[in-house]
């Protein structure tokens, strides 16, 4: 009779712990990060639970329309939430629970599939790209140096893209079946240097949106740094200059800016943050390797 009775206080202890476990409700809505508005009929759900908006049981499903989602009767704790919709790009992010504070409220982000890797400007009609006209004079440099630019180019036209023998071969030609005019003479195209583009002038105040080419789980580094023109000969770590030149444009490292990264979505970074005025390369690094640089002026 003890021993039932022991058996039956542990039930009863067992039962009454588990109905002080608070249930609270879990809701939110899910954004497109460049236009801050709802992005209708979402799926949402709770990684590794019941809770989803796809499953049958889900009982607001009116809110979707307006891009809106809610779970009740969560376990307090820590879950991992995401959202996708056909044609957009997974967003994800994480909700804890505690028996003081059971309900929770979330913002997730997804975007459109179509927007390519780069830098982008918020607006209300969708992502607006930042053009990175620098990248063909860009050049190849270790952590020591950065980043670089090449200060000139050659410009490289269509006839000059011709194998010597194929470019004298086009100018033989005449019509078919006719004697063939005299072959025009083969003028080897005088080669023009293109400078540097000038930097896209900016204000101070930085907040755009960085698009990465992969998706990876490292923290993406966003670092502002002074252009300077530097001897290449002092920047040794730097490959990609013509023969000839002697001078490029470098981001100065003892004078870098940390820019704050925050996530998005997959593979959707905000980037924020207050420019030094004058000429910058702004470049975005993950695992240590370069990823893109930007050539702005901060007014």
């Amino acid at each position: 009779m003890k021993k039932q009775l022991t058996l039956v206080a542990a039930a009863l202890v067992a039962f009454a712990m588990t109905g002080c476990d608070k249930k609270g409700t879990v809701e939110g809505v899910v954004l497109d990060p460049f236009t801050g508005k709802n992005i209708e009929i979402p799926t949402v759900w709770m990684d590794s639970t019941i809770y989803g908006t796809q499953s049958p049981k889900y009982k607001h499903k009116d809110l979707l329309k307006e891009g809106k989602f809610k779970f009740e009767n969560v376990p307090v704790g820590s879950y991992r939430i995401l959202t996708r919709r056909s044609k957009y790009i997974l967003g994800r992010g994480t909700v804890t629970t505690t028996e003081e504070n059971p309900d929770a409220t979330v913002t997730l982000y997804s975007y459109s599939d179509q927007v390519d890797p780069g830098l982008y400007k918020g607006s209300e009609q969708g992502p607006v790209k930042i053009s990175n006209e620098w990248v063909i004079w860009s050049v190849n440099c270790g952590e020591a140096s950065g980043a670089g630019y090449r200060l000139e180019m050659p410009q490289v036209t269509e006839a000059a893209k011709l194998p010597p023998a194929e470019a004298e071969k086009n100018a033989k030609k005449g019509k078919k079946g006719k004697k063939a005019k005299k072959a025009a003479k083969v003028v080897k195209p005088d080669i023009k240097m293109l400078p540097l583009p000038a930097p896209r002038v900016v204000d101070g105040k930085l907040d755009v949106f960085y698009r990465n080419a992969n998706s990876v789980s490292t923290p993406l580094i966003a670092t502002t740094y002074p252009a300077v023109e530097a001897p290449i000969a002092s920047h040794k770590d730097c490959t990609g200059f013509g023969e000839g030149e002697t001078k490029g444009l470098f981001a100065d490292k003892s004078k870098g800016t940390a820019l704050t990264v925050t996530y998005k979505a997959e593979g959707l970074y905000e980037i924020t943050g207050n420019l030094p005025k004058g000429k910058q390369i702004i470049q975005f690094t993950q695992d240590k390797k370069a990823l893109q640089t930007y050539y702005f002026e901060v007014k």
